[in-house]
C-alpha cells in the first residue's frame, strides 16, 4: 500500500527487513529513484556492504515525510506575488505623495539555470558542516555550495 505520509525513518526501518526495490514498489509514494534522492537529501546514508539505508532516530529529518524531500514537477505551490495595492504612498517625513515602485514592478521570470552534475571528493568533516548549514538555512547542499562559490568568485575576481 502506498503511504503518502511515509517518513524517512520509516523507510530505513522497512529497508531493514526488505529490499529497497520492493520497499519503493510497495510502500513509497514515489518511485525508487525519487525515493533514493529523498533519502540522500534528508541526510540518510547508504551502506554499500549491507545495501541498506540508515538514518539516526534523532536526526532532525528522521520524522519528516519522504514527500518533503521530493522535487516534484507536478506539485508546486505558486509563490504569492508582492505587489503594492496602491500606486501612491505618503512619505512620512515630507507628507508628499510618492509613486510606489512595487506597484509597477514588472514580473520577471528567473532565467533557467542549466546545471551540470559534478562529483567531487571532500573532507568528511567539511561535508558534514556544509550539510548542517544547508539544513539550518533550509537549502539543499548544492544550493549552499553554489552560493559560497558565487560569493567567492564575486570577491576575488
Amino acid at each position: 500500500m502506498k503511504n503518502m505520509e511515509l517518513t524517512i525513518f520509516e523507510v530505513t526501518k522497512l529497508n531493514e527487513g526488505m529490499k529497497f526495490l520492493d520497499l519503493a514498489k510497495e510502500h513509497a509514494p514515489v518511485g525508487k529513484e525519487k525515493l533514493r534522492e529523498a533519502l540522500k537529501a534528508a541526510g540518510a546514508t547508504f551502506d554499500q556492504r549491507t545495501k541498506r539505508w540508515h538514518i539516526d532516530r534523532n536526526h532532525p529529518n528522521a520524522d519528516k515525510k519522504v514527500l518533503d524531500f521530493v522535487q516534484s514537477s507536478r506539485v508546486s505551490t505558486p509563490k504569492p506575488k508582492k505587489i503594492a495595492s496602491e500606486p501612491l504612498k505618503i512619505d512620512p517625513v515630507t507628507g508628499q505623495s510618492q509613486l510606489d515602485d512595487d506597484y509597477f514592478a514588472i514580473e520577471t521570470r528567473p532565467e533557467q539555470i542549466v546545471r551540470k552534475k559534478v562529483s567531487l571528493d571532500m573532507d568528511t568533516v567539511l561535508h558534514k558542516q556544509l550539510k548542517q548549514i544547508a539544513l539550518q538555512n533550509d537549502l539543499k547542499l548544492y544550493q549552499l555550495i553554489e552560493k559560497i562559490l558565487k560569493n567567492h568568485i564575486k570577491k576575488h575576481h
